[in-house]
C-alpha cells in the first residue's frame, strides 16, 4: 500500500448539508403557511367535490411542506442539540414522528374527491374506522407535543431567536385545533387552523433562514 496516498473528501461538507437543510426549511415553513388557506374548512361529500381543485392543491402544499420539513429539522437540531437538551431531543423525536404519519395519512386528500363522487358513504367509515383514528391520534398527538417541546427547547437556546420557539410551541397545537374545531363543529373557527400554521411555519423559516445564511451559528 502507498502510504503516501491522500484520500480526497468526497460529498458536501457539514457547512453545506447544515444550508441545505436551512433552506429546506424556509421552504416548507412558507409552504405551510400558504397550505390552509387554500382547504376547505369543512370535508365533506359535498365540499370536497365543490372545491375538490383546492382541497387537492392544499394537499400537494401540506405533503410538499411535510418533506421539506422533515429534510430540514434534522439540520436545525444537530447544528443545536447540545444546547437544547433532553427537551429538545424528545421534541424533535415526536415532532418528526407526528409530521411523517401526518404526511402519510395525508394521501387521503388526493382520494377524497373520487370517494365523494362514487362512494360518499365511505367518506364517514373511514373517519370513523377504528385504526384510522388511532392512526390520526398518534399523528396529531405526537406533531402537537413533540413541537411544543421542540419549541420550548428553541426559545432557550441562546443562538436561535426566541420568539421563533415561541410560534412554534403556539403555532402547532393552534393549527390541530382548529383544524378539529373546523372539521367537527363550527367551520368559522377555521381561521384559527390558517393562523396556527402561519405561526408554525414562521417559526420554523426563521431559524432556517438563520441556519442557511450562517450555518456555523
Amino acid at each position: 500500500m502507498n502510504e503516501g496516498v491522500v484520500l480526497q473528501p468526497r460529498g458536501p461538507s457539514l457547512a453545506a448539508l447544515l444550508r441545505w437543510s436551512g433552506l429546506a426549511l424556509v421552504a416548507g415553513g412558507l409552504l405551510l403557511a400558504v397550505a390552509p388557506a387554500l382547504h376547505p374548512s369543512r370535508e365533506t361529500p359535498a365540499t370536497i367535490l365543490q372545491a375538490e381543485v383546492r382541497l387537492v392543491a392544499a394537499h400537494v402544499l401540506f405533503t410538499l411542506s411535510s418533506l421539506l420539513v422533515l429534510l430540514g429539522l434534522p439540520g436545525l437540531y444537530g447544528a443545536k442539540s447540545v444546547r437544547m437538551g433532553r427537551l429538545g431531543l424528545a421534541g424533535f423525536l415526536l415532532a418528526f414522528t407526528g409530521t411523517t404519519l401526518i404526511a402519510v395519512s395525508g394521501n387521503f386528500g388526493f382520494i377524497a374527491p373520487v370517494l365523494a363522487a362514487e362512494s360518499p358513504e365511505t367518506i364517514d367509515a373511514i373517519n370513523v374506522y377504528q385504526p384510522v383514528v388511532a392512526l390520526n391520534g398518534v399523528a396529531f398527538g405526537g406533531f402537537v407535543v413533540g413541537f411544543v417541546l421542540f419549541g420550548m427547547a428553541m426559545a432557550k437556546t441562546a443562538t436561535l431567536p426566541r420568539a421563533s420557539g415561541l410560534l412554534v410551541a403556539v403555532g402547532a397545537p393552534f393549527q390541530v385545533v382548529g383544524f378539529a374545531v373546523a372539521q367537527t363543529v363550527a367551520p368559522a373557527l377555521w381561521t384559527v387552523a390558517v393562523l396556527g400554521s402561519v405561526a408554525l411555519g414562521a417559526g420554523l423559516a426563521w431559524p432556517g433562514y438563520q441556519l442557511w445564511q450562517n450555518p456555523a451559528s
